[in-house]
């Protein structure tokens, strides 16, 4: 089969009316699908333009509010564009669709709101490298009569579906307020000719308007009518599985490892099967949905490794290692996790035994795959280990699994996003050490202002001086200050290479979470329309009164600035950043980062360059209001320029 045009291998179209939404969900592309052009359009007119010019390799449609002309725009598609997927994002779509319909249909669904990771699962998955797997699914190509039902009880509204057959066949379907009303073939009326409908393939579905009162010969939600229906057709009429293509990835015998994945994402598991296809073709791969159901898979194969959810519908991923380490039979089989939630994944991972890496989603394939060569390559766990990271007894016995083992066990590696995960490939690193709570790498020692890595964040804060201590000698002993303004900017050298991010962002400085001995343990920054602006610096300090300070047999005197003309001093703090919270519609609800430690540099410059100008200071004292945020800051030098 020949290859697909190139312009459908880089491009994706977004059809989304709201241009803010539009913004959101390009942003998030731009992260799951990096080597991929977004063309935007606002309506189906539009979009049919766009895709007849671009060949999109996916169609990402947001069906909330529903497009009253989307059966005419895929049906037309189809024949345009038959190797193009398309992905439906709507609200109240089925979840046991996928399961129940197998290979039949092409339209993809997800439901609204959704989780950013597995948005970014089902949008790999569907530009991911199915035709290279030997399987073909999903195309618009398979557009069928289930994708029209779906497609029209999304809708909501009152219509009537015209299906016309192969063989002289037709039926009608009747939807009233969203919900299926009544069917009718030539031969049968009620559920019996929704059923004869969905076994019949190919065919030409037209949308037509609902008159009159609508008939009523099947009762109940669309969901679980469609469902039933769905279930009882499969009995008369298997629906087809994936058909092998041309392809040479198959010629290899399938006796390679053997690969348990179990994660309740469907979109995610095919993303993570054919990503390891392509791979290792000779591969073996399982899969399972839940918790309870990959246990027993596990015990059943006795993979060469198995790669697990942290969050799982039943029991969480955690629970899933201890019964595989519990189990003699598997307790020498390395587990990668996977979650989202990275630092709970991490701070689990540490204390399970068999759990040799951690990758955090979302991930490209290039990461993950290496990640998987690197554990099989490795072989299984050399002891037997015992639950909650106890020592292992050297001599208790192993199971006879036949299979040759070189590892031992050690800390878990972390295959993590680099900075945000958003547009950067993850990266495999060395272990990090984690206290009890999870909470990251050491801190950086105070009196240093180490320089920024990919993963760390500048904080520019303009603060107003109140006050200055200053010794006999008039050297600055510490200066309190406040903030002067709510909105401060961040700096993120490594989006800022990709352009992915501006140099500058305008951030407002939310709740402020300290530690027992009165540090800043966390920042949370919420993003705010309005750009960054420098607030104008103000180097004279008029001095309102002098204050004698008795401290350490010497004295020191405190200078109070002028309320109405303080000294304004740009403060330079790196942080690390721990996560990026998403709202429903894809948009930046806030950044939480964590406090390096003490060390910041402080200037009088506030266009100066923060990594070569200003002192160094750190902060010994902090003080918030009733909602966390900082009213005052004292600061003190420590003597490095």
């Amino acid at each position: 089969m020949p290859a697909p045009a190139t312009t459908a291998q880089h491009s994706v179209l977004l059809v989304e009316e709201y241009d803010a939404l539009a913004v959101a969900i390009e942003s998030a592309l731009k992260k799951f699908a990096p080597r991929h052009v977004v063309h935007v359009a606002h309506s189906l007119p539009e979009a049919r333009t766009i895709a007849l010019a671009q060949s999109p390799g996916l169609i990402l449609l947001d069906f909330d509010p529903p497009h009253p002309a989307a059966l005419a725009f895929f049906e037309g598609m189809r024949t345009a564009l038959p190797d193009t997927r398309a992905l439906v994002i709507a609200a109240g779509t089925p979840r046991d669709l996928p399961a129940e319909r197998g290979a039949q249909g092409a339209l993809q669904f997800l439901e609204k709101p959704f989780e950013l990771v597995d948005f970014g699962a089902a949008v790999q998955a569907l530009l991911g490298p199915w035709r290279e797997t030997g399987t073909s699914r999903g195309t618009l190509r398979d557009f069928a009569f289930v994708d029209a039902v779906v497609l029209a009880c999304l809708a909501g509204g009152d219509s009537v579906l015209q299906l016309q057959a192969g063989e002289g066949r037709s039926g009608q379907l009747h939807l009233h307020n969203g919900h299926i009303a009544h069917a009718a073939t030539s031969d049968k009326q009620g559920h019996g000719a929704l059923v004869e409908m969905l076994c019949w393939t190919g065919g030409t579905f037209i949308e037509m308007p609902r008159v009159g009162v609508p008939r009523h010969t099947i009762q109940g939600p669309w969901i679980p009518t469609l469902i039933d229906a769905l279930r009882e057709a499969r009995k008369y009429s298997p629906f087809p599985t994936p058909q092998p293509l041309e392809s040479k990835t198959l010629a290899a015998a399938k006796a390679g490892p053997q690969v348990l994945i179990i994660d309740d994402t469907e979109m995610l598991l095919i993303f993570v099967e054919d990503s390891l296809t392509i791979a290792k073709p000779e591969l073996q791969i399982t899969t399972a949905l839940d918790g309870l159901n990959g246990v027993k898979e596990a015990t059943r194969l006795v993979p060469d490794l198995v790669l697990c959810d942290y969050d799982l519908p039943d029991i969480k991923g955690d629970e899933v290692c201890r019964r595989i380490a519990a189990n003699a039979t598997t307790a020498r089989v390395p587990v990668i996790m996977m979650s989202g939630h990275v630092h709970v994944m991490t701070a689990a991972a540490v204390k399970l035994p068999n759990v040799v890496a951690t990758i955090a989603k979302p991930f490209l394939s290039e990461a993950l795959v290496a990640l998987v060569q690197r554990t099989l390559k490795e072989g299984l766990l050399r002891e037997q280990p015992k639950p909650d990271g106890q020592e292992s007894d050297s001599t208790s016995p192993l199971p006879a699994s036949g299979k040759s083992s070189s590892r031992s066990k050690k800390a878990p590696t972390v295959a993590e996003p680099s900075l945000v995960s958003e547009f950067l490939q993850p990266q495999i690193s060395t272990p990090v050490s984690l206290s009890e709570t999870g909470e990251g790498t050491p801190v950086a020692p105070a009196h240093q202002a180490p320089p920024l890595n990919v993963n760390e964040v500048l904080l520019d804060l303009p603060l107003d001086v109140v006050a200055m201590q200053v010794n006999s000698a008039f050297q600055i002993g510490s200066i309190r200050a406040r903030p002067a303004s709510p909105t401060v900017a961040i700096q993120i050298p490594a989006l800022a290479k990709r352009a992915a991010l501006p140099t500058e962002t305008g951030f407002v400085l939310g709740p402020i979470d300290l530690d027992g001995s009165g540090r800043i343990t966390t920042v949370r920054l919420l993003p705010t329309k309005q750009p960054f602006r420098h607030v104008e610096s103000r180097t004279a300090f008029a001095i309102g009164g002098v204050t004698v300070l008795p401290s350490d047999e010497r004295e020191r005197l405190q200078l109070m600035s002028v309320e109405t003309s303080r000294m304004t001093m740009q403060l330079f703090a790196p942080l690390e950043l721990v996560s990026v919270e998403f709202s429903a519609n894809l948009e930046v609800r806030q950044l939480v980062l964590r406090c390096r430690g003490r060390a910041v540099r402080v200037t009088l410059n506030a266009q100066g360059s923060p990594a070569h100008s200003g002192a160094s200071f750190e902060s010994v004292a902090v003080q918030l209001d009733e909602s966390k945020h900082i009213t005052e800051l004292t600061l003190t030098p420590t003597n490095q320029n």
